[in-house]
């Protein structure tokens, strides 16, 4: 029992390290760019000049952030502000999937090496809802505020569910709330009419998710 409380205590400093040093590289990454500015006439000028590049970066930057544990809601409202609601949600949406991507082979191929019987222990309640409903519970855990996506994808590659349709699914079920969270970054004109129906419309279904989620878990 120590030596498991002593393996979770040293994996949870490993987590931490590796998000300041994620971030680090983030800040490091703007400031180079000139990015770390309140001014959005210089941030659009900087990105003009750079445009392919500056996408470039952001699809690297939001796709690899599911190996440092950063929720990617951070970057679909980054994604907003430098690109636009649109062009933000497309990139957004490319990263999502190429993200989910990654945990799906992570938890399809490398299983054993990289989570081992703890994860499939921990997260048995997950996999045992995925095992009975399969991709009908897929979309509703990927919306579901309680339940990370990249959770959710490792979990659905754990008990070997069908790649194609698997990144179908939650890209198809996660695309309307990148859409709206992408409302919540943008300065348009009339923008905040938008804030505030999107705000609502989250709300509304995550807390919706949530209570589906739970009555599906009880009855599990």
């Amino acid at each position: 029992m120590y030596r498991t409380a002593g393996r979770n205590s040293v994996k949870k400093k490993y987590k931490v390290i590796l998000m300041v040093l994620f971030w680090l590289a983030i800040v490091i990454t703007f400031y180079t760019q000139g990015l770390l500015t309140t001014d959005v006439d210089k941030i659009n000028d900087i990105i003009g000049k750079t445009p392919i590049v500056m996408r470039f970066l952001f699809v690297i930057l939001s796709t690899v952030r599911v190996l440092f544990f950063i929720p990617q809601t951070i970057f679909i409202i980054i994604g907003s502000i430098l690109f636009g609601p649109y062009e933000g949600f497309l990139l957004s949406v490319l990263s999502l999937g190429l993200s989910q991507s990654a945990m799906y082979v992570i938890g399809r191929f490398f299983q054993n090496k990289l989570l081992g019987e703890i994860f499939l222990e921990k997260n048995k309640a997950i996999i045992t809802i995925l095992n009975k409903y399969g991709y009908k519970i897929l979309a509703l855990g990927i919306v579901c505020p309680i339940i990370p996506s990249d959770l959710i994808t490792l979990s659905a590659a754990c008990i070997k569910l069908n790649y194609k349709k698997c990144i179908a699914t939650i890209v198809i079920a996660d695309a309307p709330m990148i859409f709206l969270y992408g409302f919540l970054g943008n300065d348009m004109e009339d923008a905040l009419f938008f804030k505030i129906f999107a705000i609502a419309v989250i709300l509304l279904v995550s807390y919706l998710s949530f209570v589906i989620w739970n009555k599906i878990k009880d009855v599990t």
